[in-house]
């Protein structure tokens, strides 16, 4: 990062149980973390209009580093659509789901999405029917359960989308 850049901002909520999560960051960015009383369910980190719920561990740590290089100047902002993905720290799918969503997020406006880790929120996950990872809600209405590639499910959540639109339009 060039000296003349902001660093990006971190929000956290229960940073005693994020801390070695958030100190092995601190080693590989330039981040300044803030604690935020508003973020809930807890432990959550945000940076613009992307939250993670829970502790991210193994491949859920490394797709949040990709969130970072992704949307490391996110700006917070009203969004009109919500996309909620379940995932596990073990499933080798959600890393693409969570990019190929963080991706989107980062090039239109208007949305937010919430990853939660499905062991650390499992009765959240349960409202959801979550029986497969990584599972993908788009406003409560929308669900998508697939297991592809990052390109996949990119095209996925963007018809998704596309659907939401015309149907709101009726």
């Amino acid at each position: 990062m060039r000296g003349t850049e902001k660093k990006p901002i971190l929000r956290v909520k229960d940073g005693e149980r994020l801390e070695k999560f958030l100190n092995h960051l601190k080693e590989r960015f330039e981040v300044e973390v803030v604690e935020d009383p508003e973020l809930r369910p807890t432990p959550a980190l945000r940076i613009g209009n992307i939250f993670y719920h829970g502790i991210p561990q193994h491949l859920e740590a490394q797709a949040f580093e990709e969130i970072l290089k992704i949307a490391g100047d996110a700006k917070d902002e009203p969004a009109e659509v919500e996309i909620k993905i379940f995932t596990t720290p073990t499933c080798r799918f959600c890393k693409k789901a969570v990019v190929a969503a963080a991706k989107l997020i980062a090039s239109k406006g208007g949305l937010r999405l919430r990853i939660y880790d499905a062991t650390e929120f499992n009765e959240l996950a349960a409202q959801y029917d979550v029986t497969a990872v990584p599972k993908i809600v788009v406003n409560d209405v929308l669900f998508i359960e697939a297991q592809t590639t990052e390109r996949g499910y990119e095209k996925l959540l963007r018809r998704a989308l596309e659907h939401l639109m015309e149907h709101a339009q009726t």
